[in-house]
């Protein structure tokens, strides 16, 4: 840039007016932009190469000498010139290098590899190998969180590649700089979170993002849900499944998601966010945040597994809002606490969980009661209504349990390892993983229903091709299957098996009274299980964010600061990778053998000795 100063007039006092010039920029720089260095992980150096500074150019050679087994010690550094020799005084090794015309470039002007020194010295042999440039050498294996890169798998590349052998501690020391170059210092990455927020919002118009700090500007919640899966909610069936599970990053915390199900039948998240545990209040903002992007829609109810803060949330912020129970929760509770974990009892169960009449309901309830009289109290007290299919009060048709929620947490279950921002940026990019792939799956669905309720509705065609059929009315029908009899109303959508009305998809009856009309079954199928909603939940895409360094955002942006929780760290050492289970999981094995016939443990219904005896 040149400063020019033009006067139209020479008297005193007569304005002037100042051009600002632009000018190329130096020719002997533009010569060497397709040629510049940027990578400190350099295998081959020589002569004439260009480095984009000096960092990469001392990052470069350190692990050229570790690689090549020998020491050099810095003759002269400074800003423009980068001078190494061999620590060996006799030694004619040498490198130098200096900058381009004052710029922050260096070309390598001179480099003498042959050493006239004794390298198989042990002096040389015992080369320094610091963690950070071991750790940068390791890098590029732990860029996909799910990639399992430990410090026995350093030491078997190491010592296989670069003939290094190396201690576990020192493996261990350059995996943490590994992961401490890629993923930044982990109280770093909370004050990252308002310009990545502000992004978010900048990018994805009509996406609710909201971050909530302490009165001491300590991280206390944070919350985000996309504005493709606000837009594609509207598309589902408006059963919401919640849950929450633990991190495992240096300060802890509790990711909290809510997720419902496509038309495909797969896993559609709606919302995630980072608190600090499970409690009253932490739920209670969730779900704030939640009823401010999603709203409330009629038949909208919640699954869970039955925490009482989420009791308690969803009984304040949606008042009278149906709240239902995961079928395997409450059947691990009865394992835990009448220690009945026999097979048939858990038959019974999960058949009384999803029946579709009351007869079939009271039959079964009578057979638990045969088997454990507590068993069925506990399960009264609960409330037939929160685990019942036919006793909820809205249909939640296929949604018994909150499964979709824990393959969710099994799919992010090493992205929560990552400090929190990066945590954020792993799910962001996971919904745009999927929103492409479920769209191009749904494009090549040929179907008019979905696969999960297709295949549903070929298994029922299949039943129905052995039922007869007697026409009553125009609407309805009385199907025999061998001597039980049913009674279906299409007009009304309805069979006396139930099926129909609760899964709100054709049962075997109902599509035999419509083969025998000749009428097709698309218009008694649910609209949320099409391949037309299935389209409209992910027409709109998750694109991809700009790299990091191109964001623009504004100063108080910046300048806002977000400090790490108030809570206790993660103590040093081995973190712990599972969830702290309970006394009972403990002191119960994993398997148990139970007997069919009388309940009992530790023997099986062939050598049970409670039997009676054949005569």
């Amino acid at each position: 840039m040149e400063l020019a100063i033009n006067n139209e007039s020479t008297s005193a006092g007569s304005s002037g007016s100042l051009n600002l010039l632009e000018f190329p920029s130096s020719p002997a720089i533009e010569e060497y932009q397709s040629e510049i260095i940027t990578e400190s992980t350099q295998t081959y150096i020589e002569e004439g190469q260009v480095y984009q500074d000096k960092q990469t150019v001392a990052a470069a050679m350190k692990n050229y000498s570790v690689m090549h087994k020998f020491q050099f010690r810095v003759k002269r550094s400074s800003h423009r010139s980068y001078w190494l020799i061999c620590v060996a005084e006799s030694c004619k090794w040498h490198f130098k290098a200096t900058s381009i015309n004052d710029s922050a470039m260096l070309k390598i002007r001179s480099f003498s590899r042959q050493h006239t020194c004794c390298l198989m010295d042990e002096t040389f042999i015992q080369r320094k190998r610091t963690a950070a440039v071991l750790g940068s050498m390791v890098v590029p294996k732990y860029c996909d969180p799910k990639t399992v890169y430990t410090p026995k798998d350093i030491q078997t590349d190491m010592l296989s590649e670069h003939g290094l052998n190396l201690s576990y501690m020192q493996a261990w020391r350059a995996k943490e700089k590994a992961l401490q170059f890629l993923r930044g210092n982990p109280c770093d990455s909370y004050n990252k979170l308002p310009k990545y927020f502000y992004i978010l919002e900048k990018n994805y118009p009509g996406s609710v993002v909201k971050l909530k700090k302490a009165a001491d500007d300590c991280f206390l919640y944070a919350f985000v849900a996309l504005c493709t899966s606000i837009n594609g909610w509207q598309h589902c069936r408006p059963v919401v499944v919640v849950d929450g599970t633990f991190l495992k990053s240096a300060y802890r915390g509790i990711m909290l998601t809510a997720s419902t199900m496509d038309a495909a039948g797969t896993i559609f998240p709606l919302a995630y966010a980072v608190v600090d545990s499970e409690n009253d209040a932490s739920w209670k903002w969730f779900f704030e945040q939640f009823k401010e992007a999603y709203g409330e829609r009629p038949s909208m109810c919640v699954v869970s597994d039955r925490h009482e803060s989420i009791l308690k949330a969803t009984s304040v912020v949606y008042p009278g809002l149906a709240h239902y129970s995961c079928m395997w929760h409450i059947w691990t509770n009865i394992r835990s606490k009448f220690k009945k974990g026999h097979l048939q009892l858990h038959e019974l169960y999960f058949a009384t969980a999803r029946s579709y009449t009351m007869d079939e309901f009271n039959e079964r309830m009578l057979k638990i009661e045969e088997v454990d009289l507590r068993v069925k109290s506990y399960l009264y007290d609960i409330g037939y209504h929160r685990w019942s299919r036919v006793h909820a009060t809205v249909n939640r048709t296929f949604t018994m349990t909150s499964n979709i929620a824990e393959s969710l947490n099994a799919v992010t279950k090493d992205a929560r390892e990552l400090p929190i921002f990066d945590l954020f940026e792993y799910m962001r990019t996971l919904l745009e993983r999927w929103t492409k792939e479920k769209l191009s799956k749904a494009k090549g669905t040929f179907t008019y229903l979905g696969h999960k309720y297709n295949k549903e509705l070929e298994d029922n065609s299949t039943l129905s091709q052995k039922l007869r059929v007697r026409a009553s009315t125009d609407h309805i029908h009385t199907v025999l299957d061998g001597v039980k009899r049913y009674i279906v109303c299409l007009e009304n959508k309805k069979c006396s098996c139930g099926q129909f009305q609760l899964d709100e998809l054709p049962c075997a009856h109902a599509l035999a009274a419509l083969r025998h009309r000749n009428e097709t079954y698309e218009n008694y199928c649910s609209p949320y299980y099409t391949r037309k909603s299935l389209l409209l939940t992910y027409e709109m895409p998750v694109n991809p964010l700009p790299d990091e360094g191109k964001w623009e955002v504004p100063q108080h942006i910046l300048d806002e600061v977000v400090k790490p929780p108030a809570g206790d760290k993660r103590q040093p050492g081995r973190p712990h990778k599972e969830r702290y289970k309970t006394f009972d999981e403990i002191k119960s094995k994993k398997y148990k053998v139970s007997c069919g016939n009388c309940g009992g443990e530790g023997h099986n219904k062939r050598t049970c000795k409670n039997a009676p005896k054949k005569k």
